[in-house]
């Protein structure tokens, strides 16, 4: 409970009793300084009973009209205060606030009820400017007594939250351009049988049951393809998400990690939905940047969404000496006319395969992946997320990941897809892209292997129509 300027006023007026009384030596002056006084501290012990009285019967409401809205989208924000009707003299006011990062057009926000009201409601718009999970403040309700002499200040109780997001990418899923439906797919076991949950598609061999056989991807892909089904378990899932400086390819709000992100996002939801047991893992290229261990709860799923919509990419260290085996390979192949002494020393060292076991070895991802991996059951799955801009150390992270039993979900971003500059020559992105469908088929063949691409929907829609039309052509 504080004092207001009218309580040090009435102090200060007891004072002056108690010093002019004293110069002057008239003892009224001081027996009214001393009513005075007790008439303070009785007004005190009153004021705080009356406080509590009233907190317990106020009501205040504060909520968001949507819980999970986009960046710059203005959303309602509503406060409501009540108390019921009884002949009640106290003033009560409750003050909304905004967590940084959300702002909002209205300068303050304050609610008020004056003597005898009992309800009142204000409605404001607030806006958040970057991604993120937002918890807001506590409202702070402010009591005031009668005679204007106390006031004390109460955090109510609850608050709202809001999921905010960046704009949502035309995000494709999928193999080979061909969009897959459900790329997290149910709970599953390692046991086929007529169930529950469509695994995968993969071809025909003697023996499958003729029931299975998926007689539209067969004609989409004239040969025989049979869809597995699972039957359904608990499972325990951990993410790993790669945000390195190479993940930050791509237009403004549309780089690959913009992209990753997205995936992560689904796979949390997908996995709060089901409750079923997730962590995650973040890599940076220095190493692990974040790390929330598997859970159920509320709070694992929320503070994975916080941590995922947090992330930006890392900056590589130069001093590092480290090169991808495409940089290497590019380098030893500029070299390969030149004869001089230099070039044959430098060609040598660019070819020589020991540099690559320190830096497979030295790999973030690849030893987060082993580290993961050494850690979960051999019923768990691993979902990586990561790029193709080293082909050689995304094999190595993939071999890490099915070593030992366990599913694994690879999403692999294609960089060709998503160059600033647009798809300028289709001709040349579209060999790109074969290379890249190349090497995720590659990855695909591993055992407990999933390998699914992510891109712009518009990009890979691009590149295979000006495929088809080309082919149409000749």
């Amino acid at each position: 409970m504080d004092v207001t300027d009218r309580w040090w006023a009435t102090a200060g007026s007891g004072l002056v009793f108690v010093i002019i009384g004293v110069l002057a030596e008239r003892p009224a002056l001081l027996l009214a300084a001393a009513g005075l006084g007790a008439w303070i501290l009785a007004t005190a012990a009153v004021a705080g009973r009356t406080f509590t009285q009233a907190y317990d019967r106020t009501t205040v409401t504060y909520t968001l009209g949507a819980d999970d809205t986009l960046v710059d989208t203005p959303i309602i924000a509503t406060v409501s205060l009540s108390r019921p009707n009884t002949r009640t003299t106290l003033p009560v006011t409750v003050q909304a606030t905004t967590p940084p990062g959300v702002t909002t057009e209205a300068g303050d926000q304050t609610l008020s009820l004056a003597p005898g009201d009992t309800e009142d409601t204000m409605e404001f718009t607030v806006t958040a400017s970057i991604s993120g999970r937002f918890e807001f403040p506590k409202p702070i309700i402010t009591l005031h007594d009668p005679l204007g002499l106390y006031q004390t200040h109460v955090e109510w109780e609850t608050t709202p939250t809001v999921t905010v997001r960046p704009p949502t990418p035309d995000l494709h899923v999928g193999r080979g351009g061909e969009r897959v439906d459900s790329a997290y797919g149910q709970h599953q076991s390692d046991r086929p049988g007529p169930g529950v949950t469509i695994r995968e598609l993969r071809q025909y061999v003697p023996g499958d049951d003729v029931q299975q056989i998926d007689w539209n991807a067969t004609a989409r892909l004239a040969e025989t393809y049979i869809r597995e089904t699972e039957g359904e378990t608990d499972r325990r899932t951990t993410l790993i998400i790669d945000h390195r400086s190479q993940m930050g390819v791509g237009r403004d709000g549309e780089t690959m990690l913009e992209y990753a992100r997205e995936v992560g996002i689904g796979i949390t939801r997908a996995a709060a939905t089901r409750d079923d047991p997730l962590g995650l893992r973040t890599v940076g290229d220095d190493g692990l940047t974040n790390i929330v261990q598997s859970g159920t709860s509320d709070q694992t799923y929320a503070q994975i969404e916080s941590r995922l919509y947090g992330l930006v990419p890392t900056t590589a260290d130069s001093s590092s000496g480290g090169r991808t085996a495409r940089e290497a390979r590019e380098r030893s192949d500029r070299l390969t006319d030149d004869e001089t002494p230099f070039a044959r020393i430098l060609g040598a060292y660019l070819r020589d395969q020991d540099p690559y076991v320190t830096r497979i070895r030295d790999d973030p991802l690849v030893g987060t992946v082993r580290s993961v991996r050494n850690q979960v059951g051999a019923d768990d799955v691993l979902v990586i997320v990561t790029s193709d801009t080293d082909p050689t150390t995304v094999t190595e992270a993939v071999k890490a990941a099915v070593r030992g039993g366990g599913r694994t979900i690879l999403f692999l971003t294609p960089q060709c897809l998503f160059e600033p500059a647009g798809l300028t020559d289709l001709d040349v992105a579209y060999d790109q892209y074969r290379t890249f469908e190349t090497l995720r088929q590659d990855l695909d063949t591993h055992p407990r292997m999933t390998a699914l691409e992510i891109a712009p929907d518009s990009r890979v829609d691009a590149v295979l129509a000006h495929r088809r039309m080309s082919s149409t052509t000749r």
